[in-house]
């Protein structure tokens, strides 16, 4: 009996280091991924690409529009409680175009397609896309088989708290091996 007992306990112990060096692989994996992840230098571009929900990245995009990156700026945004698009980006006056929309679905798959769509539209080659960092590396892997053109991904610090980079390490990675299951756009 008393064998069986310390057996039970190595299996447990077992068990338990097993499943700490799966998470601890799984957070130092994703470090490259979601948390330092190869991001661009925005350059000229045709138009700054702006993923929703619009933050603090609108107006970071603003910034990069001041300084010549592109002509266009193009913000991803929720429909309001009426079904409209509507929000102090989309009315304001600036030197250069601002493009709102309403991609179908609200997903990152959605903004591609609609990139796509807009490129093919207003003739775009080049995009400067602007996103959160921890999404930076799924999003570009999506529009890039969507729009065939030039794509920079410009990476945003979001702020986040631990317990929301918690939150985004598990919604990013999840979502990185459900993007890697779908081949098209």
């Amino acid at each position: 009996m008393k064998k069986n007992v310390s057996f039970k306990r190595f299996r447990r112990r077992r068990i338990l280091a097993w499943f700490l060096a799966v998470l601890l692989a799984w957070g130092l994996a994703g470090i490259p991924l979601f948390v330092v992840p190869a991001s661009d230098e925005p350059l000229p571009a045709d138009v700054v690409f702006v993923l929703g929900p619009p933050s603090a990245r609108v107006e970071y995009a603003e910034q990069l529009m001041l300084q010549g990156a592109a002509d266009t700026i193009a913000i991803s945004m929720p429909l309001s409680e009426n079904g409209r698009i509507e929000g102090a980006y989309c009315e304001a006056k600036r030197h250069y175009k601002i493009l709102c929309f309403h991609p179908e679905p609200f997903t990152t798959e959605g903004e591609a397609l609609e990139l796509a769509a807009m490129a093919e539209k207003y003739g775009w080659k080049s995009a400067n896309i602007v996103a959160p960092t921890f999404h930076v590396t799924r999003a570009g892997w999506i529009i890039r088989r969507c729009f065939p053109g030039t794509v920079r991904m410009i990476g945003y610090d979001e702020g986040l708290n631990v317990f929301e980079w918690a939150y985004q390490y598990a919604y990013q990675s999840a979502a990185l091996v459900k993007a890697a299951f779908q081949s098209d756009c």
